[in-house]
């Protein structure tokens, strides 16, 4: 499975030509046209004989497990890159007719000559076919490689299925697809700016903090009492002073670590992506002074499902 792309935010496919169900010619479609919370893409060659032997195979089987449910949709795309004299819009449509499946059909030959990858390939990184992709509601990409598990992925669906509705997410709610967005895309300009050089940032703070704000550093777990201090008020950066995050926020995640579930106001906490110590992870800080707070993860409690994990020694309690 190509993790480059796993857990990142999904590109639009970038493929122009579309039949319906019927194999009628369709405008424009894409992710955001899917209707379903989750979506699956199937990609395939006409020529390609793992496609048929069990690509299709496994793709019939998910579209028949839910076939009516409003939880999942599906698309397939022939992602030409090789054999462009068998792998043609025609054979497609014939390919669609063989299978029967009920979902649209696209057609990516990208640039049309040998060696030339389709547009949703480079994209999503794919490595050839069959290739399936799976995005979460949140559009983030949870499955992007050659070997499908049909029968996991429908009993995870199905149990997913089952649960009660979630809560509705208030409207200026920062979720995970809105964090993933701004790591991508760039963080708003702050309220303020305070830059300071190197020597009067150790000037200003302590060793300890100095470590942690300006180098990145991480206290030790359950080393602050601010773990399980849950009194009203709230909690500004050390660095600089910006207020970053309330109280009424604050949650026991049991980490170690304070843990919030929303910044007190956008544009106060920038995000970055962070690939150290092997990981992917989504990097907190004040975007006031650049000071390092900690990381967001997408596993926090309703309705944002985030759950900020911050060093206390970022922190400064205010009443």
């Amino acid at each position: 499975m190509h993790e480059r792309i796993v857990d990142d935010l999904a590109p639009e496919l970038g493929v122009a030509r579309w039949v319906d169900a019927s194999g009628q010619p369709m405008g424009s479609y894409g992710l955001d046209r899917m209707p379903g919370a989750y979506k699956l893409i199937f990609c395939f060659q006409h020529a390609c004989p793992g496609c048929h032997l069990t690509g299709f195979p496994t793709l019939t089987r998910l579209v028949e497990a839910f076939r009516g449910s409003k939880l999942i949709s599906f698309a397939v795309v022939q992602t030409v890159f090789e054999d462009f004299e068998h792998n043609t819009y025609e054979q497609m449509l014939a390919d669609q007719r063989k299978y029967a499946l009920p979902i649209p059909f696209g057609h990516d030959e990208g640039e049309g000559r040998v060696g030339a990858s389709s547009v949703l390939m480079k994209r999503f990184q794919s490595g050839g076919t069959p290739w399936f992709i799976v995005i979460d509601p949140s559009g983030v990409v949870v499955f992007n490689g050659f070997r499908l598990d049909a029968e996991a992925l429908i009993a995870n669906l199905k149990r997913i299925e089952a649960r009660p509705p979630a809560p509705e997410v208030p409207a200026g709610t920062l979720t995970w697809r809105g964090v993933l967005q701004l790591t991508r895309d760039g963080n708003p300009a702050p309220p303020r700016r305070l830059d300071l050089s190197d020597a009067q940032w150790k000037q200003r703070l302590s060793p300890e903090r100095y470590r942690i704000l300006r180098q990145k550093g991480t206290e030790r777990a359950h080393s602050s009492s601010m773990c399980t201090l849950f009194e009203s008020g709230r909690y500004a950066c050390a660095g600089c002073g910006t207020e970053l995050f309330d109280a009424t926020t604050k949650f026991d995640s049991k980490s170690g670590w304070p843990s919030f579930t929303q910044a007190v106001t956008p544009g106060v906490v920038a995000y970055h992506g962070d690939s150290s110590h092997g990981m992917k992870r989504v990097e907190t800080t004040c975007n006031v002074c650049d000071s390092h707070l900690g990381h967001v993860f997408p596993d926090g409690p309703a309705p944002s499902g985030l759950r900020y994990c911050i060093n206390a020694l970022s922190l400064e309690k205010l009443s």
